[in-house]
């Protein structure tokens, strides 16, 4: 399964915080917790 925001993030389309606000908005399910785990890993 491919993850765009990861993929956008990753490659510099969008900052961390672009990531981490579009994780907030889906932070009730686990596709959300997964783009928060990810802009707080670095």
């Amino acid at each position: 399964m491919a993850c765009p925001e990861e993929i956008a993030y990753r490659m510099g389309y969008i900052s961390r915080e672009e990531l981490a606000a579009q994780g907030d908005v889906m932070k009730k399910n686990g596709y959300g917790k997964y783009l928060l785990q990810i802009a707080g890993e670095e």
